[in-house]
Parts: structure tokens; C-alpha cells; sequence
């Protein structure tokens, strides 16, 4: 009897890791192979776990509008607090760039942002990240690195 429990109980932990790992995989959904610029107008930001959401809309070069959602993949708040952004960071009507990875499926408006945080349109930086972003390490600065290193 014990053993088949434990059985039962790794069998569980497995699914469970399993069904983890696949939601914050973007295997299959982003194309991985193509790089993609979109410029457009901020329609929603809203900053909260367990994925921020940032939709923009974009013309094509047809005129048409769509509305695009731009994934962080899984980066929760924590995450995005540590380069440097906020619930302010975006406002409707606000002109931005993203660069990233598109969606595989076909008639699916959606970016994986990789890499580069988004800009303005003049190009400059919307967050300016730093290795240290976010992190508040008090006054001089981060320790000094271990002697002897």
C-alpha cells in the first residue's frame, strides 16, 4: 500500500511539473525564426499577476486597424518592477515601439516582446533598464564583490 502511494503521489507531482511547465512555455505559439516591429497606440495596460497585459492598436499597411496583445511571456510584476516598470509605465494613446516574435496561428494579433524593452517613437527607451533595475540596494550602491575573487 505504500508504495503504490507513493506511485500515486510522484505520478501527481510529475502531471503537475508537467502542466507548470506548459503554461509558461511559449513553444509552438511565438515564431521563433521571425523578428517583427510594431508601431502603434497603447489601447490598455494593466499591471497584475500573474501576467501583465499590454494591448496596442496597429494599422497595417492595408489601413486596417487591429488590436494587438504584447506578451512579456512569463514574466509576473516582480519581474517587470525590476526593469523598471510600473502601473504608469503606459497610458491609452500613448505612441509606442515593440519589437519581438509573433504568433504562429494565422488571424492572430499577438507578440512575444523579446529583448528590447519598448520606445517612444523618437526611439528612446520607454524603461531604462540597468543590470541593478529595481533592486534597492541603499545608499553607495551594491556590496563590494568578495576579496580574493
Amino acid at each position: 500500500m505504500k508504495k503504490l502511494f507513493t506511485l500515486l503521489t510522484s505520478l501527481s507531482l510529475l502531471a503537475f511539473a508537467q502542466a507548470s511547465f506548459a503554461h509558461h512555455s511559449t513553444n509552438g505559439i511565438y515564431a521563433e525564426d521571425k523578428d517583427l516591429e510594431l508601431k502603434g497606440t497603447v489601447k490598455e495596460w494593466r499591471f497584475v499577476n500573474p501576467h501583465p497585459l499590454l494591448k496596442l492598436l496597429v494599422v497595417d499597411d492595408k489601413g486596417v486597424e487591429h488590436e494587438w496583445d504584447v506578451s512579456y511571456g512569463g514574466s509576473a510584476v516582480a519581474h517587470l518592477k525590476r526593469r523598471g516598470y510600473d502601473e504608469n509605465t503606459f497610458k491609452p494613446g500613448d505612441k509606442i515601439i515593440v519589437k519581438g516574435k509573433p504568433a504562429l496561428a494565422k488571424d492572430i494579433y499577438a507578440l512575444l516582446m523579446e529583448g528590447s524593452n519598448p520606445t517612444h517613437e523618437d526611439g528612446t527607451p520607454i524603461v531604462k533598464t540597468s543590470p541593478n533595475a529595481g533592486l534597492n540596494f541603499g545608499p553607495g550602491g551594491p556590496p563590494p564583490a568578495p576579496a580574493g575573487r
